[in-house]
């Protein structure tokens, strides 16, 4: 028998495993709210918006990547991809569970009940071998008297069906735990149970209200008395002519002065729709996730759904990303190891659109925050040779230092002039940037050639792809020019660094607008011709060889040409 386990039924003594109103504080089973549902971490599952909040934060948790990485000094970070702890979160995490499984399951029971536990199975050397999911209204938690070791003051006793319990210290336990709970959480639908509650009783009432299949509810008033099998007699034929889902709108008939009353609130007076549409937005209070990532776009637009998105993300996600970075640092790593950490990658979540993108990753290599490279990365491509390289502004110098050049520094004679380095050269500029030039003009002849095989086949007649053509290329050559717009800028940087680069957009632009005349017109005389249209994947390469090749070039000679001139 274990020492815990001694420990623990020498403080404790013996309990009744199955006593469920201990086992998780008697949540398991529920509790009757004032709408007259049991809300449980199970019945609420039963209520779209509470299952749809609970699936989209365990989900798209579970789906960052989540690596281990090192502290590297004086500052920087770098993947560590030997470490058990990695082959846990990014591979396996037990031999029946992958990562992503794993993690969603931890993060729907931690909100759902308030707490995902798994143990930590351990090598003889203490390293973590497998992660081992608990439900949690199998586990509570202990704590010994202050006497005893403090090191196992505190543990998880694990009930086992027909065996006795199990208990695990904390060291071996990794314990996700929901919002306000201290060492032991509380599940959301525990906390908004009267909230659910009135969500479920909606439903119900929906459910019956349909099941039944009449609109009018109430009673049969007879000016006589009726005996039983009259009774009896009228009951049945009432309900087999007006009663359920085939028979609404049947119009009733009466007789022998019989009158209909209604009794009670019909759905329309009782605000039924108003009230199932307020508890979506009521459960995603509770959540604070966004009603629109739980499918309510009531109030969700075009111009603000991108920015709700990332508030998804600073707001709520990063709640639970930082609950499993913080409980990874604790228990899988060594204490040798402070200078390992597990984080979440959620740029891919945080992206604005294609324009704005452009738009930031142009300002910030403008003034040498990222390579050529880091944008690659982010934009999830491979680096290329000589991309490392960070750029920034020469004629930008802080207003002192400047003041102190001016009047201390002495003058360059003209040799030093000749013997300071000048601009690369040409083949030295293409070495180095034309692989970027490629990439991005592949990007834009792949996405024109896809869009022209589809109009070809769908339109028929020559005036028709005509218009289609012209409507398309009005809207391809501002693509084309924010595209190229990224190297263009990286190529002017590295020939002419001293130069302003207000030539860049103009030069792009008229290279772009001849471009899309020539293909316009192929285009025309190839649908002239019945020409096949898979015919145009195989210039596809052609295409874009020529557009980078002519930007490069004509960037480049505009670029060394100024810098020659300064």
């Amino acid at each position: 028998m274990s020492i815990v386990l001694d420990m623990v039924r020498a403080a404790t003594g013996d309990r009744d495993a199955n006593n469920d109103r201990w086992w998780s504080g008697g949540w398991a089973g529920g509790r009757k709210t004032k709408a007259g549902e049991t809300v449980s971490p199970e019945s609420a599952n039963a209520l779209s918006p509470y299952f749809a909040a609970l699936c989209a934060i365990s989900e798209d948790v579970a789906k960052l990547p989540l690596f281990v990485y090192r502290h590297l000094k004086p500052a920087g970070k770098e993947k560590v991809l030997d470490h058990p702890a990695f082959h846990l979160l990014h591979r396996e995490a037990n031999p029946e569970m992958g990562p992503m499984t794993f993690r969603e399951t931890l993060t729907g029971w931690a909100l759902g009940w308030g707490n995902g536990i798994a143990e930590i199975e351990r090598a003889g050397n203490g390293d973590p071998v497998a992660l081992w999911p608990i439900h949690p209204n199998r586990v509570a938690m202990k704590r010994l008297p202050a006497d005893r070791d403090p090191l196992q003051s505190l543990v998880y006793e694990v009930r086992n069906e027909g065996a006795e319990p199990t208990y695990l210290s904390t060291a071996n336990v990794l314990h996700l735990i929901g919002r306000g709970g201290g060492i032991w959480g509380k599940s959301i639908a525990q906390v908004a149970a009267e909230s659910i509650g009135v969500g479920l009783a909606a439903q119900s009432f929906g459910a019956a209200f349909f099941g039944n299949g009449t609109h009018i509810c109430g009673v049969l008033e007879h000016p006589g008395e009726l005996d039983d099998d009259a009774h009896e007699r009228l009951r049945k034929d009432w309900v087999d002519r007006y009663g359920g889902p085939g028979n609404v709108g049947k119009p009733a008939i009466l007789e022998e002065g019989m009158k209909w009353a209604r009794v009670g609130i019909p759905p329309e007076e009782a605000q039924f729709l108003e009230t199932r549409q307020f508890q979506v937005e009521e459960i995603a209070r509770w959540f604070r996730i966004p009603p629109h990532k739980i499918q309510h776009l009531a109030r969700a637009t075009f111009s603000n759904i991108e920015h709700q998105s990332i508030e998804y993300v600073v707001d709520c996600l990063m709640t639970w990303l930082d609950r499993w970075e913080g409980e990874i640092a604790r228990k899988l790593f060594r204490t040798s190891e402070q200078d390992l950490f597990a984080e979440h990658v959620v740029q891919g979540l945080m992206r604005g659109d294609s324009r704005t993108r452009g738009q930031f990753y142009r300002e910030q290599f403008g003034i040498g925050t990222l390579s050529i490279n880091e944008i690659r990365e982010l934009e999830n491509r491979n680096p290329i040779e000589g991309g490392d390289v960070y750029y920034v502004p020469l004629n930008m110098t802080p207003a002192d230092q400047a003041a102190a050049e001016d009047v201390d520094a002495p003058a360059k004679s003209s040799s030093e002039d000749e013997d300071a380095e000048g601009p690369p050269d040409r083949e030295s500029l293409r070495a180095a940037m034309f692989g970027v030039f490629q990439d991005a003009a592949a990007r834009v002849v792949r996405k024109e050639i896809k869009a022209v095989v589809r109009a070809m086949k769908k339109y028929d007649v020559q005036a028709d792809f005509d218009g289609w053509l012209k409507r398309f290329f009005e809207g391809h050559l501002a693509y084309m020019a924010e595209s190229l717009a990224v190297p263009a800028l990286a190529a002017w940087r590295l020939a002419a660094p001293d130069a302003d680069t207000g030539q860049i957009d103009p030069i792009v632009f008229a290279i772009c607008r001849a471009y899309v005349q020539r293909t316009t017109s192929l285009y025309l005389s190839d649908f002239d011709s019945e020409a096949d249209p898979a015919t145009f994947e195989d210039r596809e390469s052609d295409l874009a060889m020529e557009l980078a090749e002519t930007t490069f070039d004509e960037v480049a000679t505009a670029a060394l040409c100024v810098e020659n001139q300064l």
